[in-house]
């Protein structure tokens, strides 16, 4: 068995001092600024979106397809006076045990043929004709470059997705290739977008004045309204806040991001996300126990050790000290909310800043996904993180409001405004 002091050593390792995490706000709003005056220079790729925030008043039916880390989900979505009704959605994992995995297929081809089968699903579902014209909104939870609302090329893949034939290419030309393979000419794909832009749309659709967004899940993103202080017209960017890597890591870290897919990418993703969560305290234990064979944990088993209900480690094996293991598990759960709020207060002094606001203003954030929803203390830490980063009478002012299930939504509205192109 392991012994408490070991582990309490390794709990260490996840703390951070509140410095280092006002020199990572710091270092995250430089970083910002210098990726848009030169993208190429910084690690955060500050991606302009190609749309503004919608009025409110958008109106008509749209395909949506959320393409993101973990499922695959496809829809029809109506924009009406009454609000947004979503018809027929379709959701299906990305990996099956025993009979797909499109987080690895062989070919691109293969990878849109399966998305496209999504959205033949969900007209059918919900009612619509194949032949019906459609526009469709394509939220893709990876780093793009754009220059148009349209189309995309992806970066670099992430979360442990790796398919190629991909990167570097347009995602949207694929996928409308794949749909003409399925009988779906006149589905058009008119929009592409992160799906925390997509998040941000529809938080804005329903709540006007909502200018930032997160996604705090399975990955980590956030982006923001840029309004360039007034010299230019306003334009969504995705700021891929994950890429991030001027924060040191822990041993752990490094190890992580060494056996991963892509070494050196999304460093700071990989001490914040769900994906990442279980398998760091994964390591820990296998080092600790001396059990390389032991099972990954999934980021659920991580919350239910903070709270002292895991009942066994996977594979039957059993527990360490329960007591122990908590703290570990709150550590790990901590450090994350602590750096997914650092970021968040970076953005919110670049957009005070850009707008000669003397003061950041009281305003909504709007996060989705389960880490935020559902992990013990995280969306408490986040708060009181910002008001050490930001002060407490700042803090006050500003709300962290979960969303759920916006992407579909948001992806809804793209569509809608894509049909009007906004490029450069």
């Amino acid at each position: 068995m392991i012994d408490e002091t070991w582990l309490d050593e390794a709990a260490a390792q996840f703390r951070v001092t509140d410095d280092a995490l006002r020199q990572g706000m710091l270092r995250f709003e430089e970083e910002m600024a210098l990726g848009l005056r030169q993208p190429a220079a910084s690690s955060l790729y500050m991606e302009p979106c190609y749309v503004d925030l919608p009025t409110g008043r958008e109106r008509g039916r749209a395909v949506t397809l959320d393409f993101g880390g973990t499922n695959a989900r496809a829809a029809l979505v109506e924009l009406a006076a009454d609000g947004c009704h979503v018809r027929g959605e379709v959701r299906r994992p990305l990996r099956a045990p025993g009979a797909y995995d499109v987080t690895h297929a062989e070919t691109a081809e293969a990878l849109f043929d399966f998305l496209a089968d999504l959205v033949r699903e969900a007209l059918a579902r919900g009612g619509a004709r194949p032949e019906d014209p459609l526009p469709l909104g394509h939220t893709f939870s990876f780093g793009t470059r754009q220059r148009c609302l349209s189309d995309a090329r992806l970066i670099v893949w992430s979360k442990e997705i790796s398919v190629p034939g991909v990167e570097g290419a347009y995602v949207n030309a694929q996928l409308r290739a794949a749909l003409t393979r399925a009988g779906l000419r006149s589905v058009q794909p008119t929009a592409i977008l992160n799906d925390t832009a997509a998040v941000l749309l529809a938080a804005a659709f329903c709540a006007p004045g909502t200018a930032i967004a997160a996604i705090y899940a399975t990955g980590f993103n956030s982006c923001y309204l840029e309004t360039f202080g007034g010299q230019r017209p306003p334009m969504v960017y995705n700021i891929e806040s994950g890429s991030f890597r001027h924060f040191p890591q822990n041993p752990y870290d490094r190890q992580l991001d060494a056996a991963s897919a892509k070494p050196g990418a999304q460093r700071l993703e990989k001490m914040i996300s769900g994906r990442y969560l279980g398998e760091l305290l994964t390591r820990v234990l296998r080092e600790g126990l001396h059990d390389a064979a032991l099972p990954p944990l999934a980021a659920e088993m991580v919350g239910e050790a903070a709270q002292g209900t895991l009942a066994a480690l996977p594979g039957g094996r059993p527990l360490p000290s329960a007591a122990s293991l908590a703290t570990l598990a709150r550590a790990l759960i901590r450090r994350s909310a602590r750096l997914a709020a650092m970021t968040l207060a970076a953005v919110l002094r670049h957009r005070a800043a850009a707008d000669r606001q003397p003061r950041i203003a009281p305003q909504t954030i709007a996060v989705d996904g389960a880490v935020f929803a559902h992990m013990p203390g995280v969306a408490a830490t986040m708060q009181e993180t910002l008001a050490l980063l930001l002060g407490e009478e700042t803090a006050q002012g500003l709300s962290l409001c979960l969303v759920r299930d916006a992407s579909g939504r948001g992806a809804a509205i793209a569509g809608i405004l894509g049909q009007g192109e906004r490029g450069e």
